[in-house]
């Protein structure tokens, strides 16, 4: 689970450096990866250059929701979707 991110303080954040900070903070190269996809699509949602300090709670709902909608639990499950099994044949007799 990642930690909380302490940004740095006196600087004019971007959505995008806060972005690349969140996902800097974070251990796993895989994690990394698949989170950067969701947090990239959100940041250029947003406007990537923007202010962070600009940015409204209900923005980042509303830009997930958009990118994601209804989709977002399959979308981001689909790597844990179970797969059907082939069907077992037994040997006849006879």
């Amino acid at each position: 689970m990642p930690r909380l991110v302490r940004l740095p303080a006196g600087k004019a954040l971007t959505i995008r450096s806060a972005a690349d900070a969140f996902l800097d903070s974070l251990g796993n190269a895989n994690t990394v990866r698949n989170y950067g996809i969701g947090v990239g699509k959100t940041a250029e949602q947003l406007g990537e250059g923007r202010p962070l300090a600009t940015v409204a709670d209900d923005e980042i709902g509303g830009a997930l929701e958009q990118l994601w909608g209804e989709a977002a639990v399959n979308t981001w499950n689909a790597h844990r979707t179970p797969r059907p099994r082939p069907a077992r044949r037994w040997p006849s007799i006879g």
